[in-house]
């Protein structure tokens, strides 16, 4: 085989070893896109609180805190406090607790609920059990196929490492021959007037073509949490350093006075946080659980993102702001390691981007159907054209009858 003939047999036979993931990969990412927008339908009365007073005066937030872990059955919420900026929101409070022996996804969950709080008269709106939600169920599929972690995401991880490699021997394959109009039209245009076969073929090369830097980016987006290089090497691309910098060595601890503490330190942190951050969309509150742990405040400042998060850190006793994580401190390398997500889903352009990631997802659902249909048809056609070639070699044949003595 030629150097195509080659690379033809690769995209062929990878293809058809993965292709079935990479559909439900592909089919649960569309679905995943516009988690957030379909949810703020579904659940808007867990969500939104029915009536806010015209104080906008909420309870204390230790208060709400421990109406919220009463709720999830558990002293002390390890994820806080969720706080938000619009006044109709009712809070919410999540509990995760995983680490059970299992080989699915969800059986290895022992706990994944969230309580909704409303702020202002202490009562739980809703709980919220996440195992069962249709859009955890569809992250599980694509986080690794509703197998546990260790055995699922290597599968999903390696699917997705071919898929690459498919990418770029398709567009070697797609590569036209000749620059031509003739050769131009066959490689950037669909032939919808054609026949079905022709129709199949240009959806999937030239769809594939057109798709085809999305669809690296939401595949090399996906293998971040797997593969440290791809961590470093969105550092690199920001930086020029392939390295991650190390996190912050210094550690902050509260200081138990000497005289009385301040009696109100979570709502002290909770007005100073905001006040750090009044344009945020949310902010969690998370309580310290010894004497020496601090008050902590994760600041995520847009709604439909997630790249922008800061975080603080508050005397337990006094309120006082003891350390800063600040988003717009890092640099261009590390706020791209935090974008990664957002590129992924495609939330980093809003709801446009979602739109491009859900049709570059669709689309990437189609190709493995398409280069299927490809594959079989000329499978079909191959076996009855050898079936033809028999039955003409068996006419040809001379008769085997035995000539009488």
């Amino acid at each position: 085989m030629d150097f195509k003939g080659i690379i033809l047999f690769l995209h062929r036979w990878l293809g058809l070893i993965t292709g079935l993931i990479v559909l439900i990969l592909s089919i649960t990412g569309c679905l995943f896109v516009f988690q957030q927008e379909i949810s703020e339908i579904v659940l808007h009365d867990t969500f939104y609180a029915d009536e806010v007073p015209k104080s906008q005066q909420h309870l204390p937030i230790e208060k709400l805190q421990a109406n919220a872990a009463d709720a999830l059955g558990v002293e002390h919420l390890p994820s806080g406090l969720t706080t938000y900026k619009n006044p109709d929101r009712n809070w919410s409070a999540m509990l995760y607790k995983g680490g059970v022996d299992s080989w699915t996804y969800f059986g290895g969950m022992e706990t994944y609920k969230t309580a909704y709080i409303n702020p202002y008269n202490g009562e739980i709106e809703g709980i919220v059990n996440e195992k069962k939600d249709f859009f955890q169920i569809v992250k599980g599929i694509h986080w690794s196929l509703l197998l546990a972690t260790p055995i699922g995401q290597p599968i999903v991880v390696w699917s997705t490492v071919i898929f690459i490699i498919l990418l770029i021997s398709g567009m070697i394959l797609w590569w036209p021959k000749k620059w031509n109009k003739a050769g131009k039209q066959k490689s950037f245009k669909i032939k919808w007037d054609s026949t079905w076969r022709r129709a199949n073929y240009d959806l999937h090369n030239v769809l594939g073509f057109y798709f085809l830097t999305l669809s690296l980016i939401i595949a090399f987006t996906g293998l971040y949490w797997y593969f440290p290089f791809a961590q470093k090497s969105l550092h690199f691309l920001g930086t020029g350093d392939y390295q991650l910098p190390d996190g912050p060595t210094e550690k902050v601890a509260s200081t138990i006075p000497d005289t009385k503490a301040n009696s109100i330190p979570m709502e002290q942190a909770y007005q100073q946080a905001w006040a750090e951050y009044p344009k945020a969309y949310s902010i969690a509150l998370i309580a310290p659980t010894d004497s020496q742990s601090t008050i902590r405040a994760n600041i995520r400042p847009d709604g439909q993102t997630y790249y922008g998060r800061s975080y603080l850190k508050f005397d337990q006793y006094s309120g006082k702001l003891l350390a800063a994580d600040r988003y717009e401190n890092k640099n261009t390398g590390e706020k791209l390691v935090a974008m990664n997500y957002d590129i992924h889903v495609g939330a980093i352009g809003g709801i446009p981007g979602k739109i491009i990631a859900f049709f570059a997802s669709l689309i990437c659902a189609s190709l493995p159907v398409t280069g299927f249909i490809i594959w079989w048809d000329r499978k079909k056609r191959q076996w009855k054209r050898e079936k033809q070639l028999q039955k003409r070699r068996e006419k040809a044949a001379p008769s085997k009858e035995r000539v009488p003595a």
